[in-house]
């Protein structure tokens, strides 16, 4: 309990220096003063505190529409005041520094407010205001961008596996892939009927779910999940577990999957009979799983174990890392999430400091691994620059 209080304080922290710096910044951009500034104060203040207020409202309401109405709200703010910081950071660096085509666009920006009655006056104050001002209209553009981004547009994302030498029989083999779905605070059952009808439309050979399904405790999310029994495939849905089930109870949540007609895999495999050919899908933990229950460490070597002469051998990995350890015990194909590809600006770019493989299909040495955007979000409920997916994979012969 104490470590989640430090936590919870450490964040509300971090959050009222984002929000007020960029604040604080803004008003003098944009020459404002008196009453409008102690009211902008005061609102920021609350949406600072809506952080832990929020995470209280978790733990103790039993309304799930008043906690998801004020995750809603929290988590937009806190995308948005991550791109609005990130704008304010640049526009500080423009003030340094004296580009012409800022001048420029600051004197024809000028000569419009002029119409409308703005009080402006000196080079220096119109080109401050000229910068706070397109710093908002930015970021709340790119912030209603990344919540229709969020909300609206789920594409599939189709990929085809090239194989040398594949098994006739395995020529086509498609595989549906969702991962990083986050069924918690602000994604809910409706968001999961909508990813299912349109895994079936793509009539799969086998469904895959990459880790971080859930993201909080079962007694309050279970019922949520349901949609996943109406997956239909040729060969089953097959699931690995993601750092997020970790931290919402997974002990608790693996019977509840179990029961939807999916296939967990721990650090083990099963084979598929495809005509003539044998395929290994195979899975592991998380890798952070070991961590936190010592039985759940990961293990690619062990979920290798009986499939060694399989035609094609393919591992199930949360996190991109474990493709080093993949690679070394044999797998051919490693399918991957976790990264969310960046999610929005500016973790679309702060990502490859993190990650060599963010997104796409990447071959290392001779395997080849699959790192998938994400299906839902996590926090914030933006996408931007990192579309959500559902993905296909087909194997094909080369």
């Amino acid at each position: 309990m104490k470590a989640f209080f430090l936590f919870l304080s450490v964040l509300t922290s971090l959050l009222g220096f984002i929000y007020y710096y960029s604040t604080f910044r803004l008003i003098s951009g944009l020459s404002l003063n008196g009453p409008v500034v102690t009211v902008i104060l005061f609102g920021i203040g609350a949406l600072v505190l809506l952080v832990p207020l929020t995470y209280a409202l978790s733990r103790i309401s039993k309304q799930e529409k008043t906690q998801t109405f004020f995750a809603y709200l929290t988590f937009t703010n806190f995308g948005f005041f991550s791109i609005l910081f990130t704008l304010v950071l640049l526009m500080d660096l423009l003030r340094l520094v004296d580009l012409g085509i800022v001048t420029h666009y600051s004197q024809v920006l000028f000569s419009t407010l002029l119409h409308f009655g703005f009080p402006l006056d000196g080079v220096t104050e119109v080109k401050n205001f000229s910068l706070a001002f397109s710093t908002i209209v930015v970021a709340t553009a790119l912030s209603s961008l990344g919540f229709f981004n969020a909300h609206v547009r789920l594409r599939y994302k189709r990929v085809s596996i090239p194989v040398k030498d594949l098994h006739p029989d395995l020529n086509g083999f498609k595989i549906v892939q969702i991962s990083d779905v986050h069924i918690g605070a602000t994604i809910k059952e409706r968001f999961l009927k909508r990813v299912v009808k349109r895994i079936n439309l793509q009539k799969p050979d086998a469904v895959v779910i990459t880790g971080d399904l859930v993201d909080g405790p079962v007694a309050t999310l279970k019922q949520h999940l349901k949609p996943l029994a109406d997956i239909r495939s040729k060969y089953g849905t097959f699931y690995v577990t993601g750092n997020h089930e970790y931290y919402s109870g997974v002990l608790s949540w693996l019977p509840e999957i179990q029961k939807l007609s999916v296939n967990i895999l721990l650090n083990e495999n099963q084979i598929l009979n495809i005509g003539n050919a044998k395929l290994l899908m195979a899975g592991v933990t998380d890798l952070a799983a070991g961590k936190i229950i010592k039985s759940h460490q990961t293990n690619p070597k062990r979920a290798m174990e009986g499939g060694e002469d399989c035609d094609y051998k393919i591992l199930l990995a949360h996190q991109p890392n474990s493709i080093y350890e993949a690679n070394e015990v044999g797998f051919q194909l490693q399918i991957s999430g976790h990264t969310h590809g960046g999610q929005f600006f500016p973790g679309n770019i702060l990502i490859y400091f993190a990650q060599k493989f963010v997104s796409g299909l990447h071959k290392y040495k001779d395997s080849l691994i699959y790192v998938s955007r994400g299906t839902g979000y996590w926090g914030p409920p933006f996408r931007l620059g990192a579309p959500s997916e559902i993905s296909i994979l087909e194997l094909q012969s080369v």
